[in-house]
């Protein structure tokens, strides 16, 4: 009797391990349902020696949107006051952004919302900017996204960060012509250097990701001024004007 009822059990598991599996995780790339919450990325361009507060007020803004939004969104600054910091890079980036912008004037501090999507540019005060960028990321934050981006041994070796990055493509259409970009962050002080971005490395464009498809990125980054603290992962489009999902990461 024994020995009959342990193989009809090993019938039944065989039998249902031969069924599709139904698909009804929403983080699932095989679901064609599946979506992802949003981690949103805020690019500030700022210069803190600038003698007015303008700069110091925006940052302050940035850090009360951290504490208010947590891990769904993830923040770069991009410092344009001639220290070490500042690159050429950057610059290119901001031109890119602002060329592409309805108002297409530079002036710091300039805060982008995933890419161009939206922007704040000045400060009167911390309260207005925070004003200013709550009404945009609570209407943000609450948009389904279909792309999951997964990072793995992000390590620094001495003189530069090595990193995969995987792309899931979730929902049920592909997306084409997107672009993964690794941004190293340091902390350099606990006052307004809390997440200077050290230096950006782009993968090649991907020309397409079918529905349910994962794709994987490789990242080397070196010569850099110091060793970062975190990078952000984004996924952006090929011109790099709009970020569709992004995760940050510690570095080991």
């Amino acid at each position: 009797m024994r020995r009959y009822i342990f193989s009809l059990a090993l019938l039944t598991t065989f039998i249902i391990g031969c069924q599709d599996i139904p698909r009804d995780n929403l983080l699932d790339p095989k679901n064609d349902s599946s979506y992802q919450a949003s981690t949103l990325l805020l690019e500030a361009f700022v210069n803190t020696t600038a003698a007015d507060n303008y700069n110091l007020w925006a940052l302050q803004a940035l850090d009360s949107m951290k504490e208010l939004y947590g891990k769904r969104v993830v923040i770069a600054e991009y410092h344009r006051d001639g220290s070490p910091y500042t690159s050429p890079v950057f610059e290119n980036l901001y031109d890119k952004y602002v060329d592409n912008s309805a108002d297409n004037i530079k002036g710091v501090p300039d805060i982008f919302l995933n890419g161009v999507s939206a922007r704040v540019q000045g400060a009167s005060a911390a309260a207005t900017v925070v004003s200013r960028l709550n009404t945009l990321l609570s209407d943000w934050v609450v948009r389904n996204n279909y792309f999951t981006l997964e990072a793995e041994d992000v390590k620094w070796d001495d003189s530069k960060i090595s990193a995969t990055c995987r792309i899931a493509r979730l929902g049920s259409e592909p997306a084409e012509d997107i672009l993964l970009k690794m941004i190293a962050l340091k902390q350099v002080n606990s006052g307004q250097l809390k997440r200077v971005a050290l230096g950006i490395e782009k993968s090649v464009v991907i020309s397409k990701i079918e529905a349910g498809e994962i794709k994987t990125e490789d990242f080397e980054m070196g010569n850099l001024l110091s060793r970062p603290d975190k990078v952000i992962f984004c996924l952006t489009s090929s011109d790099e004007l709009h970020v569709y999902q992004s995760i940050e990461v510690n570095i080991q």
